[in-house]
């Protein structure tokens, strides 16, 4: 099982940037930019908890399962 991560999707949802979600969460930019552009990227569990919290998701919204489809809209 492998999971990625979809903190790209969710700042889109919500209309987020990235430099926004940097500032509003205290993670530096370079952090969020590795978030969003390397999906396989392995933050510490602190900095998604802080993204999570800012973004009003939990931590398992910034994940999908690698092995399961992503719904398209």
């Amino acid at each position: 099982m492998a999971f990625r991560l979809r903190v790209a999707e969710v700042l889109k949802e919500k209309n987020i940037s990235t430099g926004k979600l940097s500032r509003g969460a205290d993670i530096p930019i370079s952090t969020v930019q590795r978030m969003v552009k390397e999906p396989n990227y392995q933050p510490r569990i602190e900095t998604l908890v802080k993204a999570a919290r800012y973004l009003n998701v939990s931590v398992e919204d910034l994940y999908y399962d690698d092995e399961t489809p992503v719904k398209e809209e």
